[in-house]
C-alpha cells in the first residue's frame, strides 16, 4: 500500500513540475513604453515638438508640395483649444495662392524608429480637402527611402466615406511603388465623429488598423524587385490639411473647414 502511495505521488510531482517550471520560466509579454505623446490640452501649439512648414514647397524645389497642392501653408491656421489640435483651410489669397491651411512635423524634436502610431483624429467634407497623417525619414530622398501614410482622405462632393493609408518605396530619381488599401465607413462620414488611425510598426512589417480593427498589412515580399526601405533612418510625424490640385473645391466646398486631433501617441 505504501508502494502505491509513493508511486502516485512520484507521477504526481512528475506531472505537475513541467507546468510549474513553463510558468515561471516564460518571459511576460512586452509592455508598451510610451515614446511620445500630445493630447493638445494648452491654448498654443507646443513648439517643443512640433515645427511648423510654410510655403508652397517652392523653397525645396518642389511646386505645391510635389503634389500639386494649390494653398499656402501658414502657421497662423493651426490653433489649439478646448483639448483639440484644429488646422483650417480658408479660402483666402496669400502667397500667390488662393487657399491657406496648415503642415507641423517633429523632424529634428522627436524622431523614431519602430512603434505603434495613433491618432484620434475627427476630419473633414468637401471636395478639394486632402487631411493626412503620416510619417518620412529625416534626411531622407523620396521615394528610395520611404514614407508611410497612415490616414488619408480626398474629400468629394458629397462625404468622407472612405480612408486609405500607403507605403510607398521606389528608385531615387524615380516614380514611387507603393501599396495601399481603401477602407470604406459603414456609417456615414469618417468626417461625422472622431475616429483612431494606427500603424504598427516592426522589422519588415506594417500594419493599418482603423478604430482599432486591422486593415492592411506589408511586408518586404508585397515589393518584390525592390528595395524595403523602413528598417533603416530615424523617422518623423506629420500632419497636414491639402487641397487638392486634382479634385478642385467647387461651389459646394464650405471655407473655412477644420481637421481636429485629439490626442497623438507613440508606442514603443
Amino acid at each position: 500500500m505504501h508502494k502505491i502511495k509513493l508511486k502516485q505521488v512520484v507521477i504526481f510531482l512528475l506531472t505537475i513540475l513541467p507546468l510549474t517550471w513553463w510558468a515561471c520560466e516564460q518571459p511576460a509579454p512586452p509592455e508598451e513604453v510610451l515614446l511620445f505623446e500630445d493630447e493638445f490640452n494648452g491654448d498654443h501649439l507646443d513648439l517643443s515638438k512640433w515645427t511648423h512648414e510654410t510655403g508652397t514647397g517652392s523653397q525645396y524645389g518642389l511646386w505645391g508640395w510635389g503634389n500639386g497642392e494649390l494653398q499656402y501653408y501658414r502657421g497662423e491656421n493651426t490653433s489649439v483649444s478646448n483639448g483639440s489640435l484644429k488646422i483650417t483651410a480658408k479660402n483666402q489669397s496669400f502667397g500667390g495662392k488662393n487657399y491657406t491651411s496648415s503642415r507641423i512635423k517633429t523632424d529634428d524634436k522627436f524622431t523614431f524608429r519602430y512603434g505603434k502610431i495613433q491618432a484620434r483624429i475627427k476630419t473633414i467634407d468637401g471636395q478639394g480637402f486632402w487631411p493626412a497623417f503620416w510619417m518620412l525619414p529625416s534626411g531622407g530622398d523620396w521615394p528610395c527611402d520611404g514614407e508611410i501614410d497612415i490616414m488619408e482622405q480626398w474629400g468629394t462632393n458629397a462625404t468622407t466615406q472612405q480612408t486609405t493609408g500607403a507605403a510607398h518605396l521606389g528608385k531615387c530619381p524615380g516614380n514611387s511603388v507603393f501599396k495601399n488599401f481603401e477602407k470604406n465607413s459603414s456609417n456615414g462620414s469618417y468626417a461625422d465623429q472622431f475616429h483612431i488611425y494606427e500603424v504598427q510598426w516592426k522589422y519588415d512589417y506594417i500594419a493599418w488598423y482603423v478604430d482599432d480593427v486591422k486593415v492592411f498589412e506589408v511586408t518586404p515580399n508585397s515589393y518584390p524587385n525592390q528595395v524595403w526601405p523602413f528598417n533603416s533612418n530615424q523617422w518623423y510625424l506629420i500632419l497636414n490639411l491639402a487641397i487638392s490640385g486634382d479634385n478642385e473645391p467647387n461651389v459646394n466646398t464650405v471655407f473655412p473647414s477644420t481637421m481636429e486631433i485629439d490626442w497623438i501617441r507613440v508606442y514603443k
